[in-house]
């Protein structure tokens, strides 16, 4: 390979096309850039001069020559091989010999071989260089080919003010501000100024506090499909004439009222309601009649704070007492007769009921007890728990005594149960038995049962008389449609000449929710919503007519589009939902229920005492404390020691606080770590947190415990709900997006970038 190499370096050859088969990856690489016409990179060699020729000679010993001068002179005699090799790998040479004609030329380039080892080593140092700088030029011209790739791919704005285009329309960059303006995105990027807090209006715009990362390239590009997603959203409501519709009209309408109430709640609460409107008399009124409260504090540092007591107290009285002003001063005229409705007759409930039978039909149902075992913590445990159980009522026990010993469920009275009220695979198993009978060891869901039923009742008609209650509802409801369906165009009050129909009043109460109308069925309660709507009418006359279109119009553009959006929403997300399975929730389970536990909780009782907020005041509160505990451990009782010396609410009680503690909760960490500490009826050492000593009597605990698939399973549904809803939204915004084919342009944006972070520093 180095004779080759040699042979190749003399001076005036003529490169021609070489085998190269057995080359070094160099030589390779340097052939490649040949081609390439990169035959600079190739390294320049000289011929070796005869004083090279004498160090390789000096190096090599007689008898390794004279073995190399044997192999060249068979190789040369036997097989002829020279000139072809030179042909192939050398090309034409013109100021060497084509052959060897002695023995001591053959001897030279033997020994040059041996002299050129360190060449070679060098030459594939070189090589190595070459290849890294190969490659990173070949890793530039890729990066610099996708720049201009890109360059010249990316869609041109027909103008420099234009962001963005879909559905024929353009987005210009005066638009995108404005919208990011009056979403507030900035505000909502602040974060805490260590200056001047949330006082944003105080900092300098090179402050910390003022970067707003919504100025980025893809923080524009996000706030323009929002942009995109709302008008799409108008364009289809406005082609299905959505926005026409009388129930969507009706809507818009409260849209409009709720912004003009808020702006007069704003307007009331500012004039009149602010601290800042309480004068300063009234404060030294209420600072004088309440010095037992403030003791030794000077007026001075209380002032802010019972300005504020102030301004909450009046808040409480001032609407009720202001709509009556309202009242007083209104020409106002209102008929409450007309929302009278005289009860049915029992002739008129008996047609009723006889009509609406289907109405009162109770569904068959069965009465059962039952054996629960948990399996979720080990299947085999809990099969062979249920199996004694089956085993000890076939030979003779008592179904509610073996439940009581083997039952890991809540339920161990017998209970009612209709079909559709249990899963599938519970219902078919029990609904097949008799009454008496015992059904044998079954899984639903994570638990095993054994069941018994004790009664069953087949579908039945229920009587006139079991259903009378419920029948004079609806027969009084289905009277009072029909009234106010008469006498929808009459007036039931009108202010300032102002009409508002009974008709108006039905629809509104449609609106309300089944529970709400239920509970204002009654003549009274009914008085009540009419002087409601009278409150809100007078109300909305002080905002004024043009006040809304004045100042929120764009808010109530932006609500009305959100309501839009919440029905396109529902027609094509939320009833395409479907359901989820007992599999799917199942699958669910098995794959989160390392998540699913429920963690320890307790229930105690407690004494505290404050500390208060001198020395003295603690040291007292400590020997209190100290002496409650030596009570508790002389065996008095707890309650009864709570209500002598706890100053904490539940002191009332017995010291016995109502909820649960739960492990996870944000507690005290002391408090945390004693209370699961204790054993049940166990009381603590005296505890120091917060401001406050206690003594702490743990009552009742449970343990850490994994939640069963039946207990889950309403999370694990919402979970796969949220999930499922959350994909289709994502698809839904997509498939607008595409069908409006939005086009962002990306140069317009960067221009608007700059000039946005320009303007920030």
């Amino acid at each position: 390979m180095l004779k080759n190499l040699k042979a190749g370096q003399v001076e005036g050859s003529q490169a021609e096309p070489v085998n190269t088969e057995g080359k070094s990856d160099t030589s390779a690489i340097q052939d490649l850039l040949e081609t390439l016409r990169l035959g600079f990179w190739r390294p320049k060699k000289k011929p070796p001069s005869d004083s090279d020729k004498d160090i390789g000679l000096s190096e090599l010993n007689p008898a390794e020559a004279e073995e190399a001068i044997s192999e060249n002179q068979q190789n040369l005699e036997g097989n002829n091989v020279g000139e072809p090799e030179r042909e192939i790998l050398y090309g034409n040479e013109t100021n060497r010999e084509s052959n060897v004609e002695n023995t001591q030329d053959i001897a030279d380039i033997a020994l040059e071989e041996a002299e050129d080892s360190g060449i070679k080593k060098s030459s594939v140092r070189k090589g190595f260089r070459s290849k890294i700088i190969i490659i990173l030029v070949l890793i530039f011209l890729s990066l610099l080919g996708n720049k201009v790739y890109g360059f010249i791919t990316e869609p041109k704005p027909p103008s420099d003010d234009v962001v963005a285009a879909f559905s024929g329309k353009y987005l210009t960059k005066e638009e995108l501000s404005n919208y990011i303006s009056s979403k507030g995105f900035k505000e909502e990027e602040h974060g805490l100024c260590e200056k001047h807090g949330f006082d944003h209006e105080k900092c300098d715009k090179t402050e910390a506090c003022e970067t707003h990362p919504i100025h980025s390239i893809e923080g524009y590009r996000q706030i323009i499909s929002m942009i995109a997603v709302q008008k799409i959203v108008d364009d289809w409501a406005k082609e299905k004439g959505i926005s026409q519709k009388s129930e969507v009209k009706h809507d818009f309408k409260h849209l409009v009222e709720e912004v003009n109430l808020d702006q007069l709640v704003d307007k009331v609460h500012k004039d009149q309601l602010s601290p800042e409107k309480i004068d300063k008399w009234e404060i030294q009124k209420y600072y004088d009649a309440n010095k037992d409260k403030y003791k030794d504090k000077p007026f001075s540092e209380v002032e802010g704070e019972i300005r504020n007591i102030l301004a909450g107290e009046k808040d409480k009285n001032f609407f009720p007492e202001y709509i009556e002003t309202l009242k007083k001063n209104a020409a106002l005229n209102v008929n409450y007769a007309l929302l009278k409705v005289v009860d049915p007759t029992e002739t008129e409930l008996k047609s009723f009921y006889e009509k609406n039978k289907e109405k009162y039909l109770e569904p068959k149902k069965v009465k059962i007890q039952e054996i629960k075992v948990d399996i979720s913590g080990s299947e085999d445990e809990g099969r062979k728990k249920i199996d004694e159980a089956l085993t000890k009522i076939r030979s003779g026990e008592r179904f509610e005594d073996v439940a009581k010993t083997y039952s890991t469920g809540k339920q161990l009275e017998a209970y009612y149960f209709k079909p559709g009220e249990k899963w599938t695979d519970f219902e078919d198993e029990i609904f097949n038995l008799q009454v008496n009978e015992l059904s044998s060891v079954f899984r639903d869901g994570n638990s095993f049962y054994i069941v018994k039923v004790t009664e069953k009742q087949d579908k039945r008609q229920k009587t006139f008389g079991e259903v009378l209650n419920e029948v004079k509802v609806e027969g009084i409801k289905e009277k009072e449609d029909k009234q106010y369906e008469l006498r929808k165009n009459e007036a039931l009050f009108s202010i300032h000449g102002k009409t508002f129909t009974l008709g108006e009043f039905a629809t509104e109460f449609k609106e309300l929710s089944p529970e709400t109308q239920s509970k204002i069925s009654g003549f009274e309660a009914k008085k009540s919503l009419i002087d409601q709507l009278i409150a809100k009418e007078l109300l909305l006359e002080e905002t004024g007519d043009d006040v809304a279109d004045q100042n929120k119009s764009q808010e109530i553009e932006e609500l009305k589009s959100q309501y839009i959006q919440q029905i396109l929403h529902k027609e094509e997300i939320d009833e395409k939902l479907g359901e989820i399975s007992d599999e799917e929730a199942r699958k669910l389970y098995d794959e989160k229920k390392s998540f699913l536990i429920d963690p320890p909780k307790a229930k105690i009782g407690l004494v505290r005492i404050g500390q208060g907020t001198s020395e003295a005041e603690k040291n007292k509160a400590r020997h209190r404390i100290d002496e409650a505990l030596e009570k508790l451990k002389g065996g008095a009782d707890f309650a009864t020691v709570a209500k002598e010396f706890s100053d904490d609410p539940t002191a009332a009680v017995g010291g016995e606080l109502n909820e649960w503690i739960v492990g996870d909760a944000h507690l005290d960490p002391i408090l945390k770590r004693n209370i699961f500490n204790l054993e049940v009826n166990e009381i603590s050492n005296v505890l120091e947190v917060k401001g406050g000593y206690y003594v702490i009597k743990l009552l009742q605990k449970e343990d850490r415990k994994q939640k069963t698939f039946d207990e889950s399973k309403g999370l694990l549904r919402k979970a796969l709900i949220d999930e499922k809803h959350l994909t289709m939204e994502s698809a839904l915004e997509d498939e607008l997006l595409k069908k409006a084919q939005l086009v962002i342009y990306n140069s317009s944006l960067k221009r608007m970038l700059k000039e946005d972070i320009s303007t920030t520093k």
